[in-house]
């Protein structure tokens, strides 16, 4: 058996030796370099996958080094920003003329329409896979029906808008609570309300 081949005195002392022996300070400086070789080296293998992405989805980039990147991401962020300005002048000096790209923060609106029982809904939110089937569980959920929609994505964000029939006064608001949770939750199976 191994246990009885060694003495116990010489565990006890090999134990002592090797786990609770306190360190020199020369070890303990030698240990934090290495921790710290070792957390610099994953940081800087972070920044250069993070360049090699912009390196890809940059357009018309003829330089490949980190300055000409940098300079290129800047001048297409200034780009995009004056885009979005103009776009949103656009819709203030027309308010007639719905936006047609998602806002940058979640927002649901619900309001009725000429018609008779038609209600206009319009969502913006962070696109999901299963968005549209939440959607559509949530609007089952209330015993509605689309007439019309418009779905528009653009980087991550979807902004819909969809005509609903078939909603009383009082179903206004059970559409908007589920509607609001299958914007946040859009993994989440919803069951039918009974009415």
């Amino acid at each position: 058996m191994i246990r009885g081949s060694f003495p116990h005195p010489f565990i006890s002392r090999t134990y002592k030796t090797s786990f609770l022996k306190p360190r020199s300070k020369a070890e303990i400086k030698l240990l934090a370099a290495k921790k710290h070789s070792e957390a610099e080296k994953r940081r800087r293998t972070r920044i250069n996958g993070q360049y090699e992405t912009l390196r890809n989805i940059l357009p018309n980039l003829i330089k490949r080094d980190k300055a000409s990147v940098l300079a290129e991401t800047i001048k297409q962020v200034k780009e995009l920003k004056k885009k979005v300005t103009k776009l949103e002048e656009d819709n203030s000096a027309n308010p007639s003329k719905d936006v047609k790209f998602p806002s940058g923060a979640d927002k649901l609106n619900l309001g009725k329409c000429n018609n008779e029982g038609l209600v206009k809904a319009t969502l913006s939110c962070e696109d999901s896979p299963r968005l549209m089937s939440s959607i559509s569980r949530a609007l089952g959920s209330v015993k509605t029906r689309v007439v019309k929609a418009e779905i528009v994505s653009v980087g991550g964000r979807t902004r819909s808008v969809l005509w609903v029939q078939g909603i009383g006064n009082d179903g206004l608001g059970m559409l908007k609570s589920t509607l609001k949770v299958a914007m946040h939750k859009p993994a989440f199976k919803m069951r039918r309300f009974t009415q």
